[in-house]
């Protein structure tokens, strides 16, 4: 199991470059900026910026991957079962959490140091141009566009590209759909939405149908979706209308996979979820499936997880029967498996000043009520028994009164307030007192509310350090 590693990384010259850029991450999205309105991002600096770069968006087969939640998970899944089924594979995701070449990846590795300076020194001029002309190049614009670069010079067979902000107005939602005007095999080959809910509603335009309509932005005319779970109903009413409209077939997984878990088990290296998986009627490179019960050992554990399987699993499918043959039921078996993503119930261990024994932590990203929920659920089937304490910090524009409802399910017996940077500031950091105030007016909601020991400190590093059961 790997040890939590506190050093700062340094910064390299590829992100000093980057940091000139405006940097939404750090500053907060304006509002209406992912809706396919007047008041959205404009793709037109993302697009001359590409046709600078030769225009590799062009060149590449993608599947796009878009939704509220779970959509870097089955970003991660599905790059890692075409790796294991023989393909050069690119994947790009976002956030990170240590290094920003986190989010480029060929074959499930990240791109170098010395590659990344590379990459950035030879676009710079491109971006210094770009940048100059419409004065509002974004990091994530610069970011993306380096990526489907990096993609292109080393060939991958295919790119699996998750979304930034919703999908009308992102900045990778800039596929074209197969045909006369790109490279046989090349452009946007299918398309995956997750489960979508309240999440960036400023951004986003509000409610659940206008939320659900910015990430169908990412369809386009006869591409197959791949349409996750949707545990709200007026969003999936609203991509299913926007997938009919642009005569999209819809690929559901509940028709496709089903998956049951049979439990999490602690490893040394972290923590697994065994699963028994069954085809319904599909094949994988031609093998029967409709009787198959498969057994995969997931490390991205959680029922959540098992949602974003079956999306991955249904799309690795649909692109076995479209040009990657060599996808069989191992390579799925395999790739899920291999599949890992930092910070989603990430278990390491930390040593703590004068600790006779190590103590486990679970790094995890959940920053929505239903992933707040996710995390208290899986946290008590992988440690029932366990005295849970929790570390909470947050940016200030999340719901903190209903994080703090799911995540008081877990029971624990101390929890830490805390703050840390995001994106190298605290500008978008909520104030750890907030967060306390939070807690305890949902405990006060709670009709036998869990007692806790609570603190608030300044730092992560302070947190962990006071929070230790």
């Amino acid at each position: 199991m790997p040890q939590l590693r506190t050093v700062p990384t340094p910064i390299s010259a590829g992100e000093e470059v980057l940091q000139q850029l405006v940097d939404f991450e750090r500053t907060g999205v304006p509002a209406g900026a992912g809706t396919d309105t007047n008041r959205g991002f404009d793709l037109g600096r993302m697009r001359k910026l590409l046709a600078r770069l030769g225009n590799p968006q062009d060149a590449l087969p993608v599947v796009h991957v878009a939704g509220s939640k779970g959509k870097g998970s089955v970003t991660a899944m599905l790059a890692a079962i075409m790796h294991a089924a023989g393909y050069r594979v690119g994947a790009y995701i976002s956030p990170h959490v240590i290094t920003l070449r986190e989010r480029i990846s060929v074959n499930s590795l990240p791109i170098s140091l010395s590659a990344f300076d590379a990459l950035v020194g030879g676009a710079a001029e491109d971006i210094g141009a770009v940048q100059q002309e419409e004065a509002a190049l974004s990091h994530f614009e610069a970011m993306t566009a380096l990526a489907l670069r990096h993609f292109q010079q080393e060939q991958v067979d295919i790119a699996v590209v998750e979304a930034g902000l919703g999908g009308a107005r992102d900045a990778t939602n800039v596929f074209p759909a197969p045909g006369s005007d790109v490279p046989r095999g090349a452009g946007l080959r299918l398309a995956i939405i997750t489960a979508v809910g309240l999440e960036h509603q400023a951004a986003l335009g509000g409610g659940l149908t206008k939320i659900a309509a910015a990430k169908a932005g990412i369809l386009k005319p006869g591409v197959p979706l791949v349409l996750g779970r949707q545990p709200e109903p007026d969003a999936a009413a609203a991509l299913r209308e926007a997938a009919a409209a642009l005569g999209c077939p819809v690929l559901e997984p509940a028709r496709t996979v089903e998956l049951e878990s049979r439990g999490i088990e602690l490893e040394a290296g972290g923590v697994r979820e065994a699963v028994a998986l069954r085809l319904l009627g599909e094949s994988a490179g031609g093998e029967p499936g409709a009787a198959d019960v498969l057994e995969a050992r997931l490390q991205l554990v959680g029922a959540h997880q098992l949602d974003n399987a079956a999306a991955a699993v249904t799309a690795a499918l649909a692109l076995a029967r479209d040009g990657f043959p060599r996808i069989t039921h191992a390579a799925i078996l395999a790739g899920l498996g291999a599949a890992v993503l930092p910070g989603r119930f990430q278990v390491v261990r930390r040593a703590f000043r004068g600790g006779v024994q190590d103590t486990l932590l679970v790094l995890d990203g959940a920053h929505t009520p239903a992933a707040a929920a996710a995390l208290a659920a899986t946290l008590r089937r992988a440690f029932p028994d366990a005295a849970l304490a929790l570390v909470v910090g947050m940016a200030a524009d999340k719901d903190a009164a209903g994080i703090m409802a799911a995540l008081r399910r877990a029971a624990p017996v101390a929890v830490a307030f805390t703050q840390a940077p995001i994106a190298g500031g605290l500008a978008r950091a909520a104030a750890p007192g907030k967060l306390a105030a939070y807690w305890q007016a949902a405990g006060m909601a709670d009709a036998r509310p869990v007692r806790s020991r609570e603190l608030i400190k300044a730092s992560v590093t302070a947190a962990l350090e006071a929070a230790r059961c």
